[in-house]
């Protein structure tokens, strides 16, 4: 999709969303939430992640709803990022496993390894992607019309651009920690071809991340000791910028294995493993799949 027709398209429900929202001035921003049906159908039943991997892992290939990778630069002392973690936490309420986010946090208005969760990945994104501002977001890489680094005022006409479309890849990630070394992990990662004729080239990005880390972060001006932080991105399991994949249509697939090093700071029951396939326009297909721990 060329970048000034998703630019027309955003400004597009920007403009029709402006309309709605000064005739509506009297209900509540979080109440302005539309949702967008996926282009594919989606079983809403909740699923174990941790049920019989191999499973899962080995489904006969079909074509599968596309899932956004929200991308969220964020600090510690950014007094506006809460705002933006509390609006993906709405698009995850409205959409499931459908949204998958990933907490960046860089030195810009941030704390660094090891007393805060900034690191030098998020640096190098940070600095390849020439943010200006916090928090900022990337939705699945789309470019808006003028880059693809969106204020967080338009994320939700990116999510609404990209969910009705669909994907010609399914990702499916098996993570186990070794039960031998428990600092290690070892993972399984399948990318799928799910429409016949559809062909993809790119790269394979796996990512780990962490939830349920208690730490301090600046709110409006206001210190908190004990803020919670989610999806925080923590490694690259593949490389800062992932390796090269190459599929070629209906049921032709490529697999990959890994052992990741897990620091002794991180907790295992909180780790999961976002992998997703992108080129040079977007972000073509991601997953998250929490680190199984064995017992």
């Amino acid at each position: 999709m060329k970048a000034n027709t998703i630019y027309r398209l955003f400004s597009g429900i920007c403009i029709c969303c402006a309309i709605v929202a000064a005739a509506c001035s009297n209900i509540d921003e979080s109440e302005r939430l539309i949702y967008v049906e996926p282009a594919v159908a989606v079983d809403t039943t909740e699923v174990n992640p941790y049920a019989d991997l191999d499973s899962l892992y080995n489904l006969p290939v079909s074509p599968v709803a596309r899932r956004v990778l929200i991308e969220d630069h964020t600090g510690q002392k950014c007094p506006n990022c809460p705002d933006a973690a509390n609006m993906i936490h709405e698009f995850q309420a409205a959409y499931g496993d459908l949204i998958v986010p990933v907490a960046i946090h860089s030195q810009m208005q941030g704390i660094m390894e090891p007393e805060g969760l900034g690191n030098e990945l998020g640096n190098t994104y940070y600095n390849y992607w020439k943010i200006e501002f916090k928090p900022a977001g990337l939705i699945s890489r789309v470019d808006g019309g003028d880059g693809k680094v969106l204020d967080k005022t338009i994320w939700i006409f990116a999510l609404q651009y990209i969910l009705p479309l669909e994907t010609p890849l399914d990702i499916r990630v098996k993570a186990i920690q070794n039960a031998d070394d428990p600092a290690k992990a070892d993972i399984d990662v399948k990318v799928i071809g799910t429409r016949e004729g559809q062909s993809v080239n790119g790269k394979l990005q796996v990512w780990i991340t962490e939830d349920n880390i208690v730490a301090e972060q600046d709110n409006m001006g206001t210190h908190v000791a004990d803020y919670r932080h989610d999806h925080v991105l923590r490694a690259a399991v593949n490389g800062d910028w992932g390796e090269a994949v190459s599929i070629s249509g209906f049921e032709d697939q490529k697999e990959f294995h890994y052992t990741a090093n897990l620091k002794s700071a991180w907790k295992p029951a909180d780790l999961a493993i976002v992998a997703f396939v992108y080129n040079d326009d977007e972000v073509v297909q991601v997953v998250r799949q929490p680190l199984r721990i064995e017992d």
